[in-house]
């Protein structure tokens, strides 16, 4: 009996350190922070029919020590009651199954950030979501990257997906400017190459000039 309560106390010794809080210094890489801002949003999986339509509650997310690699869990939003918290040992598997080694530790539990990094405390509110910008500064200004928040992906926040259409203040995209662009960069070199062909230009004044518009 001592025996097998000896290996049971084993086993969780050994599940406590895989669930460890993160400490130290981290710098999220683009990808792990647009994950971040998808799982304070409670972006469901595509994997399984209906669950991309909406939002759900976030519960635990794991970041790896080179803030590479990442894994996170949430309560579908049709268990009205909640749902029992995942194993955090089983989600920090999760993420060092793509971390190539970094260790991975727990960054996130529901929509606070625990992983201490000697700055402010982190917590998203609801009201925060109602702009992915507003999420974004604040992860940043908590010390957790560096980038140009600017450059991140745009959220859909109806379901917490990466958006096509918006960027990440919301603003629409458009490609109606690189678009009148290219069909300028068409037309330049259709004439340029008119004008070659006709003998108006020499190889090497083509050449030029094509050079210098493509480059441009």
């Amino acid at each position: 009996m001592r025996f097998i309560l000896i290996i049971l106390f084993s086993i969780f010794l050994s599940n406590q350190s895989f669930a460890k809080t993160g400490k130290g210094e981290i710098k999220l890489s683009q990808n792990t922070m647009e994950f971040l801002i998808m799982y304070m949003y409670g972006a469901g999986s595509k994997k399984y029919s209906g669950n991309a339509k909406r939002t759900h509650d976030p519960t635990i997310m794991a970041v790896s020590e080179d803030g590479r690699s990442s894994y996170y869990s949430y309560c579908p939003a049709e268990y009205h009651y909640g749902c029992e918290p995942p194993k955090s040992y089983r989600i920090i598997k999760g993420c060092e199954k793509y971390s190539n080694g970094s260790p991975c530790f727990i960054f996130a539990k529901k929509r606070r950030i625990v992983w201490k990094n000697g700055g402010e405390k982190v917590k998203i509110k609801r009201k925060d979501l109602k702009s992915p910008y507003v999420v974004a500064k604040k992860i940043q200004d908590g010390g957790f990257y560096d980038g140009d928040i600017s450059k991140l992906a745009g959220i859909d926040i109806t379901t917490g997906q990466i958006s096509d259409d918006t960027n990440i203040t919301g603003a629409k995209e458009s490609n109606t400017t690189q678009s009148n662009n290219n069909n300028d960069i068409v037309k330049e070199l259709e004439t340029l190459t008119k004008l070659y062909e006709s003998g108006t230009l020499t190889k090497e004044e083509f050449d030029k000039a094509k050079n210098k518009l493509l480059n441009n």
